[in-house]
Order: C-alpha cells, then sequence, then structure tokens
C-alpha cells in the first residue's frame, strides 16, 4: 500500500482506496479506512472506533501527507562499512546528541524505565512532565525546585562519546552539535560553542523572571540541592513587573508539595535586607515544556546546515521530543542518516542503526578509521571494545559487550565521583588555620 502511495501520489491512491475506481471492477472503496490508516502507521484502531466518516477521511489524508513526507533510506548506504567510510569522508556532519551519551556517567536519562520520569513519579509526582512545564513554573516554582536536585548536574567529567565528538570537531569534520542534554557537559570537553546549539538550554546559566538579572547557573545550586526556590538578589527596582514572580505572597493555584516555602517567605519577608532586593524567582537557562528553543535552532538549522551538511548523525537520543526531532526531517533526504543508541527508533528509518551502548559503538568506529581518531579516555579498556558486533537485520547492527561490563562502567564512575565528593568535604571541614596559603 505505501509503495503504491509513493509509485502513483497522493490523488490515485486515494481514488483507490476510497472510491471505485479499478478497470477490471473491483470495489476497493470497501477495504475498511481502519484498515488503510492501519497500514498507514496509525495504529489506534480501538480508539478509531468512535469517530465518523468525515473525521476518518481528514485521519487518513493526514497519514497520507505523513507517509509522503517520511525520509526512505539511501539505496548505496546499508552496511556497517558504510557508515564509517561516511565519517571518515563527510566534511560537514551534523551531529543531534542525547542523554543517551551521558548515561555511562551515571547521569540518568528521562523515559527509561529507570530514568528521571519514571523517579519522579516514585516520588510522588503524578504528572512528572509538570516539572518542566512553564506554566506550572510561574504558577507554583516550588514544584521545581522540590524535584529539580534530581537532574542537578554533578558530573564534570565527559564520557568517550563525548570525546568522539570532540574527535569530529578536530579533524575538521563538526558543522553543528545539536544537543537536547541540560548537562553541559560538552563544556568540558572542549566543543565550541560556535559549534554548539543547546536545544532545550543548560544549567550554565540562570535568570530572574522579574528583572531578568542573569547569572552562573552554580549559584543556584545550593538552594536547589535543599529544595529551596532561588530567589534574585539584585536591587529592588521600582519599574519590575509587579505581575511577575518576584512576589513571596503571591497566591498559589495548586496544591504546594509542602509547607516549608511558606515559612522560609513568612522570615524572608521580614529581612530588611531582602526587602531591599528584586527578589525574582530564578530560572535555569533551560528549556521548559511551552517554552520556545533558542533562536539559534532555526537560524542555524535553516540559514546553514540544510545547505551545508553532508552527514547527520544520530546518538543517544529517541527522537521523541519535537521540534528537535524534526531535524531528521528538515535535512534533504538524500544526505546519509547514521542512528547509535542503545535501543532502535521505530518511528523513523535510518540508513544505518548502530545498536548499543553508545560509548562502545564509537569505540569502535574510532578504531576503525585509524590515524587521527585515536580515542582517548579513562572509561576505555585497554583492548578496547571486547565484546560482539552482530548484524541482527538489514541495516541494523547490534554491539553487545559483557553483562557485567555496564554495571562495572558506571560504578567506576561513580566511586571516582564520591571520592572526589569526600576530598572536598574532607577540604570544607578542615580549620581555615590548617589550610596552607597558594605557594607555600
Amino acid at each position: 500500500m505505501k509503495t503504491y502511495l509513493r509509485a502513483y501520489g497522493e490523488q490515485k491512491f486515494l481514488l483507490k482506496y476510497l472510491f471505485n475506481n479499478e478497470p477490471d471492477g473491483r470495489d476497493l472503496s470497501e477495504l475498511p479506512i481502519r484498515e488503510v490508516l492501519y497500514a498507514l502507521g496509525i495504529r489506534s484502531p480501538l480508539v478509531l472506533e468512535g469517530f465518523d466518516e468525515t473525521t476518518m477521511v481528514q485521519l487518513l489524508q493526514l497519514a497520507v501527507t505523513r507517509e509522503l513526507s517520511r525520509r526512505l533510506p539511501l539505496d548505496d548506504v546499508t552496511t556497517l562499512d558504510d557508515a564509517i567510510s561516511l565519517i571518515k569522508n563527510a566534511k560537514n556532519i551534523v551531529l543531534l546528541t542525547g542523554a543517551g551519551i551521558s548515561t555511562s556517567l551515571g547521569i540518568p536519562d528521562f523515559r527509561s524505565d529507570s530514568g528521571i520520569y519514571k523517579k519522579l513519579e516514585t516520588m510522588g509526582l503524578s504528572e512528572p512532565q509538570e516539572v518542566f512545564d512553564l506554566h506550572v513554573f510561574r504558577e507554583d516554582p516550588s514544584i521545581f525546585y522540590t524535584f529539580s536536585k534530581e537532574i542537578l548536574p554533578t558530573v564534570t567529567r565527559f564520557s568517550p562519546t563525548h570525546a568522539f565528538i570532540k574527535l569530529i570537531q578536530d579533524n575538521g569534520k563538526l558543522l553543528t552539535n545539536y544537543t537536547q542534554n541540560i548537562d553541559n557537559l560538552e563544556s568540558y570537553v572542549g566543543i565550541s560553542t560556535d559549534k554548539l546549539v543547546q536545544c532545550h538550554g543548560s544549567f550554565a546559566f540562570a535568570t530572574c523572571q522579574n528583572c531578568g538579572h542573569k547569572v552562573p547557573g552554580q549559584e543556584l545550586f545550593p538552594d536547589i540541592s535543599v529544595g529551596v526556590v532561588s530567589r534574585c538578589k539584585q536591587p529592588a527596582s521600582t519599574e519590575s513587573d509587579s505581575s511577575s514572580l518576584s512576589s513571596s505572597s503571591r497566591k498559589r493555584k495548586r496544591k504546594p508539595i509542602d509547607d516549608d516555602d511558606d515559612e522560609q517567605d513568612a522570615e524572608e519577608s521580614t529581612d530588611p535586607v531582602y526587602q531591599t532586593r528584586c527578589n525574582g524567582v530564578m530560572k535555569p537557562d533551560i528549556t521548559f515544556f511551552g517554552e520556545a528553543l533558542p533562536k539559534t535552532f532555526e537560524t542555524r538549522l535553516l540559514g546553514q546546515d540544510v545547505d551545508n551538511c553532508d552527514l547527520l548523525i544520530c546518538i543517544g537520543t529517541s527522537l521523541k521530543v519535537a521540534p528537535v526531532s524534526e531535524i531528521i526531517r528538515v535535512l534533504p533526504g538524500h544526505i546519509p542518516q547514521i542512528y547509535i543508541s542503545r535501543t532502535p527508533c521505530t518511528h523513523a528509518e535510518f540508513d544505518v542503526s548502530l545498536l548499543g551502548n553508545c560509548d562502545d559503538v564509537v569505540e569502535y568506529i574510532c578504531s576503525k578509521l585509524g590515524e587521527g581518531w585515536e580515542l582517548r579516555h579513562e572509561m576505555i579498556t585497554e583492548n578496547g571494545f571486547n565484546g560482539e558486533v552482530a548484524k541482527t537485520a538489514d541495516r541494523i547492527y547490534k554491539f553487545i559487550r559483557p553483562s557485567s561490563a555496564d554495571e562495572k562502567q558506571v560504578m567506576d564512575v561513580k566511586t571516582q565521583e564520591d571520592s572526589k565528593k569526600d576530598a572536598l568535604d574532607e577540604a570544607e571541614a578542615t580549620p581555615e588555620s590548617d589550610i596552607p596559603e597558594s605557594g607555600t
């Protein structure tokens, strides 16, 4: 059915499957429209039962349009060797990265069974995505501050996959890295800011919702770590918008998590120093649901990358969040696309999919690329990737590592981070008189 649609177009397709227009007298219009929808990827037959005929036809037209806009895999890019050759010969690579490039550092993703949203559910939040909803934040910022410590970036290291991205840059092949991550680890590995688009923002900075004052994001970390709403410390201005989130006595429309915030507000409202400040709510510069993406996302994608990209690599992303996920459709269909992630992407067709831990896949790729692609990282074993690479289907390869290796890799990272934290705690506990001055 899809083949016929692409071969003959929308008009003939609709005539064939909605009307009796067959020369041999067969009435294909008797084919239930739900079966046609199902064949085109609308897989909710029970939900569709209550729709009238007009609505069903509209759904069919939408399904036809979506199918015609769907990119088809290239005939000359089908194997793992093809993918490696493309990376070696490409000049302008666009990278689209997600949470999967950071999970080996112990940073959870959002949507897996062990991800952030699942954890927020276990903490009693019925709709986890509300934590990152702009309307909810404006209504009651304490909800975000109560739970945001779960996503607070505490790791200052980067993964082997981050190092791979840096290698692409060092080899002069990186056009743009569109990252959906808010951990800001690209800054630690050295990705140039003029080649990086942080589509969903990051914790690197924070902005007052009242006066617009911007501060380094780390200034909020102490408040976030204890679940306290961070306030702007700038001097109060008569020009500030009194309708913003500056007032600690603003009426909440939803039930607060607890009363600690109200007690804090009461104490602060009587503090003379507090009364001279702006006191607007500080919001980390991460992109919430209902908030526009940075302008550079659209201007760079449409103004530069569409015309110059010669290879797209998606790494560690499920491609479920628009509009970032639309990059794979915005780029011209003749541009090769490679997918690297732990699980397959079922709603898009890539030329080659490499499934497994992202670190394993990029380590293998670098070993095949040769000189100039030496992937040096403390998390990489001396013998390199010692697992198995199996072709599991057409265009799909699976990287299988020993079962215990995943746990060991993450535990090693956590152990190192805990050791650093213990050392910092010990240093903070040392009396000031016992700390030598610098240079002694």
